[in-house]
């Protein structure tokens, strides 16, 4: 059981204040006060010893923990100084991570310390030692900042109505900000301009040249007041509370701030214990631990280490074997830096940075070296800017479709605070941490967390991660402004990394050195390979995957989707000495875009052309009535290069398997739109035949969906979708009158859908031209190659490969998608290297491998099916 003892700190422009506080007592004094000169301009080193200092000399009293009020802005949830731009205060601990350098500085070890704004430290004290009963309390600190809270019926409240978000100090005054005018630098500079006396102190403005300083006094309080008043109006203020070291001179400026606001119901209340205010209050400040949990899926993590169990059979962890050490642990990770000075830990948004941070501190203590932290993110915009930066692109009203934000990841950031994290030049080890890290044009070993987009997407969904500088977490964001941004950011640093990390793990890393990752990336744009897939339920997914493809926990509720290669979503996997590391799909591209794609290079850049899904209704749902947008009308609205051209490849199917697709011969788009308005505005079912033509769904059939084209896949198919890469543009007509898996109301998009639809593809011309029609290209003893022929609109064709034994394939310059349609497994060589691939399994041939080997063994035939870019649209 706790003592309820703390020791309580207040860290002001000139001197800290420490003591022991009994929480359990709340009626007690604090205990006697230590104070200690501080310089605020010193460096972080000597700031930090005089704070410990003061911890140091009450430690040997038994404490629960330790209470540090601290100005802002400041990231007092873990401990990060945001201060700069504050006339030089504190600048030099500018995103230092204070509550670590504190803890190494006092060895406090695991004693809990917690921090909380100085202003709200004294609303909290004040409400104690003053009694305070007010309904709307607003309190001031007045001294070397401007510091503000808020009690409502004596709870502190953040943003209340009426009031600024936060606080008072960045509110616009005159021709600066509230804190430029209602400062102890104010005072003094103002005395000086005015007086050309330089005095040191406002205690000596108010003692030693009272009557001089008097004017300068007083229109500070005339100030004040016209600042307070309107605030203090709209607010419905019932008491004001003022403290701080400049209310001591009060009897100086009281007269024209009570004058200002003569006619508002305020009482106001002069408070002479600031410090004893603050002091309580830093002990009693309520902490809430943070008990979000870090994903929500079913979904397995990546197993750190390789799991040969000897069996063929689908896997939905693959790797590939680099030949290079992947080591696993913060040990590890800390024994490979330890002797550097200066560190640079960059990453992917959705890492979990002070985890991370905490894990690979406590490694490093084993080398008994000082290690000081500095977060990246105190640098970015202010939320409201970064959103109002993107409000044309993922801050539309619609909730699933924005544009792509063309700009950097600079954009997101203050150049001037990228600027203000400058370690000191002291011995130890100094790391800039977080995403964006790189930016602030240090120099150092570059270290680079990358998070799989699925692991992202689960962190998202349990609260865990927001989007970059803002409380928000949407899919949204990240796809349309967040992964843009970060992916220009990552293929910058990729030639520069020395060490890559594998951050999806919330309790250990894997990592690997950047040039022996560079190394298998070349290895890799030789060889066959396979992305890892990821797998989503859904209102309308089925159980094939369940059934057929071991691995997938079969707790969940059914398997709409398998993200088998749709690359701005994958991860590869790297294997070596046992270990596995994933990385991003795209950083393949990122390397080596003409090794990867060849002749499609030029046209795509490090944009991945083509994408294989599985889409399961086996025992569930049709997928919605859908149509996919114009490449004009996609670039336009959405900033995408190409559009979302698909194909459905059947691999299985049930007899009464359904394929929606085309119109009618007899279409009325009026008519068919009324329909779809009495389904959405009415909850009529709409009779789906009597627009839209249906086809029996036939194994190994090819039905080609170009953009603008209605279709859907009916229940009971297991579609193998060969697409271009675009994958969330599908504009919903008809949803069968369903909810999502939540409950809610899966979004339509009738006007998109009509101003891409194509109502001519209806009647004869959908099984002439949107049902593939097989040619034979070529025979040999043991096989056959067909042309799966795609519309003209498909920039990417299909082949199907039936054969046993051997088949050599060329690539003529473009990457091959692939998978085994029939047949158990297949062994396939290329550029030295050889992979197993089972049944529906996808697996990449790069460009670069030139030719690949196909060995089937098995009985029967096998079939390959083979998508890559036409030549004629290279």
């Amino acid at each position: 059981m706790g003592t309820g003892k703390k020791i309580a700190i207040d860290i002001g422009g000139s001197h800290v204040s420490a003591c022991i506080v009994d929480t359990s007592n709340t009626g007690s004094a604090p205990g006697t006060v230590m104070t200690r000169p501080l310089q605020a301009d010193s460096n972080a080193a000597e700031v930090i010893s005089v704070i410990a200092g003061c911890i140091t000399a009450l430690k040997d009293t038994t404490i629960d923990g330790i209470g540090i009020a601290m100005p802002g802005p400041f990231d007092y949830q873990n401990g990060i100084s945001a201060i700069t731009k504050v006339g030089g205060k504190f600048g030099r601990l500018f995103g230092l991570h204070v509550r670590q350098a504190l803890q190494d500085a006092s060895g406090t070890g695991d004693l809990p310390m917690h921090f909380c704004n100085d202003a709200h430290a004294f609303a909290i004290g004040a409400r104690q030692v003053l009694g305070l009963n007010g309904k709307k309390t607003v309190l001031l600190t007045l001294g070397t900042g401007f510091g503000s809270a808020f009690l409502e019926n004596g709870a502190l409240a953040a943003a209340p109505e009426g009031l600024p978000s936060d606080a008072f100090f960045d509110c616009p005054f005159q021709d600066g900000v509230a804190d430029d005018y209602f400062s102890t630098r104010w005072l003094l500079d103002t005395f000086r301009q005015q007086t050309g006396v330089m005095a040191p102190s406002v205690k000596a403005m108010a003692e030693e040249y009272e009557t001089i300083a008097r004017p300068v006094f007083q229109a500070f309080g005339r100030n004040l007041g016209a600042f307070l008043r309107p605030w203090l109006s709209a607010y419905g203020c019932t008491d004001l509370v003022i403290g701080g070291n400049i209310a001591r001179a009060y009897t100086l400026f009281s007269a024209p701030l009570e004058e200002q606001l003569h006619d508002l119901p305020v009482k106001i209340t002069w408070c002479m214990e600031t410090e004893r205010c603050i002091l309580t209050g830093a002990a009693m400040a309520p902490h809430q631990p943070d008990n979000t949990p870090v994903r929500r899926t079913t979904q397995p993590v990546l197993p750190v280490t390789l799991n040969n169990t000897g069996e063929d059979n689908y896997t939905v962890f693959p790797s590939f074997h680099t030949g290079h050490p992947v080591e696993e642990g913060y040990a590890s990770l800390a024994a490979a830096v330890k002797d550097d000075n200066l560190l640079i830990i960059d990453g992917y948004d959705g890492v979990l940075w002070e985890p991370f941070r905490a894990a690979l501190h406590q490694a490093l203590q084993t080398y008994n070296l000082p290690v000081y932290w500095y977060h990246a993110g105190v640098c970015l915009q202010t939320p409201a800017a970064i959103t109002a930066m993107l409000e044309t692109y993922s801050g539309t009203p619609d909730a699933v479709f924005g544009k792509r934000y063309d700009g950097s990841l600079a954009d997101f950031f203050d150049p001037e605070k990228l600027f203000s994290i400058r370690p000191d030049n002291t011995p130890g080890l100094h790391i800039i941490y977080g995403t964006g890290a790189a930016l602030t044009g240090i120099k150092g070993r570059t270290l680079y967390i990358d998070i799989p987009k699925n692991e992202i997407q689960y962190r998202l969904r349990a609260g865990s991660i927001t989007n970059i500088g803002t409380p928000t977490y949407t899919y949204k964001r990240c796809y349309f402004a967040d992964w843009p941004v970060l992916n220009k950011h990552k293929q910058s640093l990729l030639p520069h990394i020395d060490v890559i990390i594998d951050g999806q793990r919330p309790d250990t890393i894997t990592w690997m050195r950047g040039p022996q990752l560079r190394a298998a990336l070349d290895v890799m744009l030789r060889q066959p390979f396979r992305a890892r897939p990821w797998f989503e339920a859904g209102v309308w997914g089925g159980d094939w995957m369940k059934k057929h493809l071991p691995g997938l926990n079969t707790d969940e509720v059914n398997y709409a989707w398998s993200f088998e290669l749709i690359t701005p979503e994958n991860g590869i996997v790297l294997e070596g000495n046992g270990c596995l590391l994933e990385v991003t799909f795209d950083m393949l591209a990122f390397h080596n875009n003409r090794q990867l794609l060849g002749n499609a290079a030029q046209r795509f850049g490090t944009n991945f052309p083509i994408r294989f899904d599985f889409l399961d209704t086996f025992d569930g749902g049709n997928l919605s009535i859908q149509c996919h947008p114009r490449p004009a009308y996609t670039l336009q609205h959405f900033g995408e290069d190409f559009t979302q051209d698909e194909t459905y490849y059947i691999l299985d199917c049930e007899p009464d398997a359904q394929v929606y697709l085309g119109f009618q011969e007899d279409i009325q788009p009026a008519a068919f739109r009324g329909a779809l308005e009495a389904a959405i505005n009415d909850n009529v079912p709409l009779p789906v035949e009597k627009y839209v033509q249906q086809f029996t769904a036939k194994k190994h059939e090819l039905y080609l969906i170009p953009n603008g084209t209605i279709h859907a896949s009916g229940k009971n198919n297991m579609v193998l979708e060969i697409s271009s890469t675009p994958y969330i543009f599908t504009f919903k007509m008809y949803d069968w009158l369903r909810t999502d898996l939540n409950g809610r109301p899966r979004p339509i998009h009738l006007d998109r859908a009509f101003d891409n639809l194509y109502f001519d593809r209806k009647g004869q011309t959908v099984p002439d031209t949107l049902i593939s029609k097989p040619q034979l290209q070529k025979e040999w003893a043991s096989g056959k190659k067909w042309q799966l022929p795609t519309h003209a609109e498909h920039f990417y064709t299909v082949d199907r490969y039936e054969f046993s034994g051997e088949v050599t394939i060329p690539t003529n310059g473009q990457c091959h998608i692939c998978m085994l349609v029939e047949g158990r497994q297949l062994d396939v060589t290329a550029g030295g290297g050889a992979q197993r691939f089972q049944y529906a399994e996808t697996f990449v041939i790069p460009a670069g491998a030139g030719s690949y080997t196909c060995r089937y063994t098995g009985e029967g035939t096998a079939m390959l099916v083979v998508a890559y870019v036409k030549d004629n649209y290279c």
